[in-house]
């Protein structure tokens, strides 16, 4: 997996995986960081540009005229992030937008300013945390699009987003008539059946995180199995299974238990369809009174959702020929959800940060019963995209983050990774040494109150 730079001024580039302890940077040859500033984001930016290319005349069409300057404009600018890089220039301070009081490009300039003293010098692409950069580079992207007068709400990933929920149409369907079957019966179902469809669709739900277009550098993927009647025969490949806590947690009512949920969310298309169906039973099931939806403010990671792909969603569901998705819409309209625009999702810091730098939003999060932390870019930022040792305890690495009980559902898709049992890394390595990045793995992870998780055990 040896990475070899060839011209490329990369300080300090080791011939060596991330070492415990310290943060993921491109300066690790063996890494996925790495892999991703070398590959992955320079795919990205181009996949971008031939959008833009491709669909001049119809973005010029729903824009206006003015748009096809503004294409050109903003194809240089990629061009040159691009070209940045690659050859490792510096990162550059957000150009600020003259007219605008929530937008966050001086936060992300101040933080610049920050990771500037940490590192006795500006950051570089390879140099510095790559949490920090490639968050970095979409955030440049949004203030790029955010200074245009006509495309200033251009979706760059609109249709990848699209497409790869149309592309799952299949499973979407099947998951839809389980989902609503499940509903039709609720009040029927036992303890013990009621916790059995909980788990399969908490499942469904974290395997769902398979489909994430960063991880494919834009390249479509779908879902087209029934995803309920694979359950099984992925159930060896979660790594940690903390159900039962969810569970537990989820059925115990106090009197004064708000029952809220909150859901921040990760990719759009067939994963948050997934979420859509969750959502729906917990509702239906009384395990939760309330939903509370988290998108990204901006288009971010490529497939991440925002609060247009979530009322695209709903939309096409609603005018769907399908009607078990069709049913589904309509009962999401007339039950209790909420989406939420949050600026802290898409700011420079990891979420340990966020009680210091948002205790209005670390306050909110205090009032649910559960918040979800879905996918790979979640996880990195609840564990700061520390290389922890792979048996460190989940709750360890969050480093003091716990407005409330945590779950976090994500397949594995970057090398950062804690709550194994000793040995199981090890063996993992053994048998494929990019286990790590494929997604193939899966972990669900808790921080309820009055357990412990310890190696995947209870104490």
């Amino acid at each position: 997996m040896t990475q070899r730079s060839n011209s490329v001024d990369i300080r300090d580039l080791q011939d060596i995986q991330t070492p415990f302890g310290v943060c993921l940077s491109g300066i690790y040859k063996r890494s996925f960081a790495y892999i991703t500033i070398k590959d992955r984001l320079p795919v990205i930016l181009t996949k971008i540009i031939d959008t833009l290319s491709r669909n001049k005349e119809n973005i010029a069409e729903i824009y206006g005229e003015n748009a096809t300057e503004e294409i050109k404009q903003i194809t240089g600018f990629i061009s040159k992030l691009k070209n940045e890089v690659a050859t490792n220039k510096t990162l550059k301070p957000l150009q600020l937008l003259p007219d605008s009081k929530d937008n966050d490009a001086e936060e992300w300039n101040k933080y610049l300013i920050k990771r500037t003293e940490i590192e006795e010098g500006t950051p570089t692409w390879f140099n510095t945390s790559w949490l920090y950069c490639e968050c970095y580079m979409y955030r440049a992207l949004a203030q790029e699009f955010a200074l245009l007068k006509s495309m200033r709400n251009y979706d760059p990933f609109e249709q990848q987003k699209q497409n790869a929920f149309t592309n799952s149409l299949a499973s979407i369907e099947a998951l839809s008539t389980y989902t609503v079957n499940l509903i039709h019966k609720v009040g029927n179902l036992s303890i013990v059946e009621t916790k059995d469809e909980l788990f399969k669709l908490l499942k469904s739900n974290l395997w769902g995180n398979k489909c994430d277009l960063s991880l494919s550098a834009g390249a479509e993927v779908s879902q087209n199995t029934n995803p309920i009647e694979v359950l099984k025969t992925l159930d060896k490949d979660i790594l940690v299974n903390n159900l039962e806590f969810v569970w537990n947690l989820l059925r115990n009512k106090d009197s004064d238990d708000t029952n809220i949920v909150d859901i921040i969310l990760d990719n759009a298309g067939y994963e948050f369809f997934t979420d859509l169906c969750l959502a729906a039973f917990l509702i239906a099931s009384k395990l939760a009174r309330k939903i509370r939806f988290y998108v990204k403010r901006y288009p971010w990671y490529i497939s991440d959702t925002t609060a247009n792909d979530f009322h695209w969603t709903l939309t096409y569901m609603e005018n769907s020929p399908n009607k078990s998705i069709q049913e589904l819409a309509n009962y999401l309209k007339n039950n209790a959800w909420s989406i939420e625009v949050e600026l802290y999702w898409t700011s420079p810091y990891d979420f340990a940060e966020m009680k210091k730098r948002d205790s209005k939003l670390y306050a909110k999060l205090s009032e649910a019963k559960l918040a979800i932390f879905k996918g790979d870019l979640n996880y990195r930022k609840l564990l700061g995209d520390i290389n922890w040792e792979y048996t460190t305890e989940f709750r360890q690495s969050l480093r003091g983050f716990h407005p409330t009980n945590i779950l976090s559902l994500r397949t594995v898709k970057s090398d950062v990774c804690v709550g194994l049992v000793p040995g199981v890394a090890e063996e993992l390595f053994k048998e494929d040494e990019s286990w790590m990045f494929t997604g193939q793995y899966g972990l669900i992870q808790t921080t309820i109150a009055g357990t412990c998780q310890c190696s995947n055990k209870t104490c």
